[in-house]
């Protein structure tokens, strides 16, 4: 594995690293985890990276820089020196045209109009930036009739230039099955079966935690249920339909007080006499 990245396990053909020194990451993931997910940490020790050094991954005659204060402290976006410095990673890179290729992925731009452009022009890329996700959308939809998924762009922590692009009826499949042309068979989509939807309020999720987070915070379970079977989780839509699980299935208190409490449900009779008497 020496020659693969420890984290997408592809092959390591550039190397990204801090003043901590560990050179098995890619520069691809590094970027895509300082540029998309605000994470300046390294993958391996975990110490904070402001600054990092993107060179070709050639083993043991991989260029090495010991001494990161030796780079500019208010450096700006272009070359410094002999070096590429890119401002929204904090970045420096030893070769101009990897440099370009990390500041294009990290630009919002239109991936059609770039494959256009480039066919055009004869393999050059011209990629028209756009100001916010919000005007290329825009763009995505008044000029080419095509989505983005707004819980993958969300969810899904990628370059905008790999969000997947959708038809309208595409993207209806895409959220209720993942069986839509772009996202592929069933083993490209890797288990994605569509995002999962909210049963009470019909709501789709990026992924099953955001799913339970939902559930957990907007919807109510039964405690009751819990400790008796741990890891099932019955769901009901609100208190009402709650209490009436309370009523069917264990001891609600009748109590009017205790009804205006709410909450409180004993899981035996005993139990609720001894609540009565006191």
């Amino acid at each position: 594995m020496d020659d693969s990245c420890a984290v997408c396990a592809d092959t390591l053909e550039w190397v990204a690293y801090g003043p901590c020194g560990h050179r098995e990451v890619c520069s691809t993931c590094i970027v895509r985890l300082r540029f998309i997910c605000d994470d300046y940490r390294c993958c391996l020790c975990k110490s904070e990276l402001k600054t990092i050094f993107i060179t070709k991954a050639l083993g043991d005659y991989t260029k090495v820089i010991n001494d990161f204060s030796a780079f500019p402290v208010d450096p700006i976006e272009g070359q410094v020196s002999s070096y590429w410095y890119h401002e929204g990673t904090q970045a420096y890179f030893d070769d101009l045209d990897h440099y370009k290729m990390i500041k294009a992925m990290c630009r919002l731009s239109c991936t059609v109009c770039d494959k256009k452009d480039e066919q055009r022009n004869g393999g050059s890329k011209k990629r028209a930036e756009f100001k916010n996700i919000e005007q290329l959308k825009s763009h995505l939809f008044n000029r080419h009739r095509l989505l983005n998924c707004s819980l993958c762009l969300e969810g899904r922590k990628v370059f905008m230039c790999e969000q997947k692009l959708y038809t309208r009826e595409q993207l209806d499949k895409h959220i209720k099955t993942g069986d839509s042309v772009v996202d592929g068979t069933e083993s490209e989509r890797g288990g994605f079966t569509g995002h999962p939807m909210c049963e009470f309020c019909q709501n789709p999720f990026y992924g099953e935690n955001e799913l339970y987070l939902h559930m957990s915070t907007e919807h109510f379970t039964c405690h009751i249920c819990q400790r008796r079977h741990p890891g099932q989780y019955e769901y009901y839509r609100n208190y009402d339909d709650m209490e009436i699980h309370f009523s069917r299935e264990h001891h609600l208190c009748e109590d009017e007080a205790c009804r205006a409490k709410k909450f409180v449900v004993f899981a035996t009779q005993s139990e609720l006499k001894k609540n009565k008497i006191l």
